[in-house]
């Protein structure tokens, strides 16, 4: 098994010999670790106060306030009790060490020095704390994952129930009259067929959305690849074209000439532009205009705009937008189609792709959603 060697720590060394501080900084220093010194136990706990260190080594024999109460104070106080901190002394009693161990110390060094041995203390309890640190994160990381996934499981539950309502009922009438019906009157037969049909597909996209956007929000189907992103652009509105066609809309792309490549999820990133474009046409009326630019900045960064002629949003609606299953209550919004999960799907592929969104919208002149990505 190889040992892992921990990163460049920053290090406190306490202890009232200047020769032992000179020597042992030195030779920390030496293996790319910052140092700072103190020669006694108050401006020890001064120096941890002014910045938390990763590690302590700390000298037992001191005047005034020796290595033990130094370390019993650290260890009482909630923000350091963590900092492990390795005992110096010229103390070879059993009793001495086991005390060190007993008020908190993780390790023992004797007086005189051994360079290696210092060197392999430190550097093992240098990588047992940063190992600590990561699994720290880990499980913050799980409980935030585990939250959002709480979050989304109550507001999908509420949203589900209400959106699935609808087709279901209708399958229900329709499967009703079906089974009323002659053979003979086939026509009808087919009418009663599509409305299955089509409530079954409303169904379906529904749900399909619903495990996208749980899947999408802890990141367990993103799948960041460098590619042009122009193309991607050009390729998505272009697909849009005969949908706003359709409705006398005038769907339009402003890309540059100019390549940039990203890190992107080709089918998300798509996706993520489809929901908007779609999102703009739907409630822009008949004549209205749809433009999407893309602009990139000198650093490497930049931006989608999707610009519309359309609704607008009111101003109390802006901050729920982008919440799963939200919907404008207006009624001329309530009357276009939709599920409510579309922005929301649209914010968690953003946010995977280290982006940011935000929405300028004037009521009844029409919305500008702003996709801003940081050069990486």
């Amino acid at each position: 098994m190889v040992r892992r060697k921990a990163n460049p720590g920053f290090i406190l060394l306490v202890d009232d010999v200047i020769q032992n501080l000179h020597m042992l900084t030195d030779m920390l220093k030496n293996q790319g670790h910052e140092v700072v010194i103190a020669l006694n136990g108050k401006e020890a706990l001064e120096k941890v106060d002014e910045k938390r260190p990763d590690l302590i080594l700390l000298d037992i024999q001191m005047p005034g306030m020796n290595g033990y109460e130094v370390c019993e104070k650290i260890k009482d106080d909630e923000d350091t009790e963590d900092i492990p901190i390795i005992f110096l002394s010229a103390l070879s009693d059993t009793k001495d060490i086991v005390k060190g161990f007993e008020v908190g110390g993780v390790d023992y060094v004797s007086k005189p020095f051994k360079y290696r041995e210092v060197l392999a203390r430190v550097e093992s309890q240098l990588a047992l704390a940063q190992q600590r640190e990561e699994i720290e994160a880990l499980r913050e990381q799980d409980k935030q994952q585990f939250d959002t996934l709480s979050e989304l499981r109550s507001k999908f539950l509420h949203g589900t129930v209400h959106d699935l309502k609808s087709p279901l009922t209708g399958m229900t009438l329709y499967a009703q009259k079906l089974r009323g019906m002659p053979p003979e009157n086939k026509e009808e037969m087919e009418e009663v067929a599509d409305g299955i049909t089509s409530a079954s597909r409303k169904m379906q996209r529904l749900v399909t959305d619903i495990l996208d956007i749980a899947q999408i929000q802890i990141a367990n189907q993103v799948r960041l690849i460098d590619l042009p992103v122009n193309p991607v652009v050009k390729d998505s509105v272009k697909n849009l074209k005969v949908i706003a066609e359709s409705q006398k809309i005038d769907l339009s792309a402003h890309v540059p000439d100019e390549t940039l490549s990203y890190p992107i999820d080709k089918n998300y990133f798509e996706r993520m532009i489809d929901n908007l474009v779609s999102n703009a046409i739907k409630y822009t009326p008949d004549g209205g205009k749809v433009t999407v630019t893309m602009t990139i900045y000198d650093e490497g960064s930049f931006e989608i705009a999707v610009q519309d002629t359309g609704l607008g949003i009111p101003e109390d609606a802006i901050p729920n937008l982008f919440d799963a299953f939200y919907r404008v209550k207006k009624k001329e919004h309530a009357s276009r189609a939709g599920s409510g999960l579309g922005l929301s799907m649209v914010q968690a592929i953003v946010e995977q792709h280290g982006g940011t969104i935000k929405v300028a919208s004037v009521e009844g002149e029409g919305s500008t959603f702003t996709i801003y990505f940081p050069k990486i």
